[in-house]
């Protein structure tokens, strides 16, 4: 029992400060191993040969390559529709949490409404309407639809937290609605809303890799770990590095933000 949090966090340390390094200097690596690169010579050639860590695709491109940029694609959109998510959620739950009003109401119908319908099947619903390839498409799409889980979550504790006595004081003696959010109310919800996303984090990047997976939000040869994945179908037998290597990012990311959200759900008061 001593052990398992030591290598967690020690996980947990190295994935996020790799996941940083890769966002922080990707286009510095690209400038060294190139995603898009071919090599015909070199096709399909296995891990530790010919220069290629973890093998060549079909068209001779280093997978190790384009496992790095599929790293910066994953991230950056996973981080941004959270933070959009988290953000419209939190300010809608927040206030209608204030007192009951027709917002309330509102929030209700739009939380049922999403719930009744998964969020993927709404994703893809929504960017395929739209034509949209891209990373704005996909974190808006992701963003927009996902948000009122956490307005669900800012709904239910705010309730609770503008009962307390410190909060109805300062409403007493009166302090702004914004000072009262931020001072008081915010810092309530940090430990719930921390592991919650964490945990949204996690199902974006299951999100954005099975979306770019079936060619949707993609743009064309775009080195995206779910299109490695969708590539890697037809080479199976021959080269099983094209299916390992992406499943493995995917599965070792999540795992790691599954660990930290547990982290953070023991440590939380």
């Amino acid at each position: 029992m001593t052990i398992r949090p030591h290598w967690t966090t020690l996980l947990m340390a190295i994935v996020a400060g790799f996941c940083l390094l890769v966002i922080l200097f990707g286009g510095l690596i690209e400038t060294v191993l190139d995603p898009r690169a071919m090599d015909l010579d070199w096709r399909l050639s296995p891990p530790l040969t010919h220069g290629f860590l973890l093998g060549s695709d079909a068209f001779g491109r280093d997978v190790a390559a384009r496992m790095l940029a599929g790293l910066r694609w994953s991230v950056s959109i996973a981080t941004l529709a959270t933070l959009i998510a988290s953000v419209i959620g939190v300010t809608l739950g927040l206030v209608a949490a204030r007192r009951e009003s027709w917002l309330s109401t509102l929030l209700r119908q739009i939380t049922t409404f999403t719930q009744a319908f998964p969020a993927f099947v709404l994703a893809v619903t929504v960017i395929a309407i739209l034509r949209g390839n891209g990373i704005q498409a996909v974190v808006l799409t992701l963003g927009l639809i996902t948000w009122p889980v956490f307005a669900r979550v800012a709904y239910a504790e705010g309730q609770a937290i503008f009962q307390r006595e410190y909060v109805l004081a300062a409403a007493m003696m009166g302090m702004s609605r914004m000072r009262l959010y931020l001072r008081h109310v915010l810092p309530g919800l940090v430990p719930s809303l921390s592991v919650l996303i964490v945990f949204h984090f996690a199902e974006m990047i299951i999100a954005e890799s099975a979306l770019s997976f079936l060619g949707i939000g993609t743009p064309m040869g775009a080195p995206t770990w779910g299109v490695m994945l969708s590539e890697s179908q037809t080479y199976i037998r021959d080269a099983p590095w094209l299916l390992i290597a992406p499943a493995g990012a995917i599965v070792t990311l999540i795992m790691t933000a599954h660990l930290f959200a547990q982290h953070l759900r023991t440590r939380a008061p």
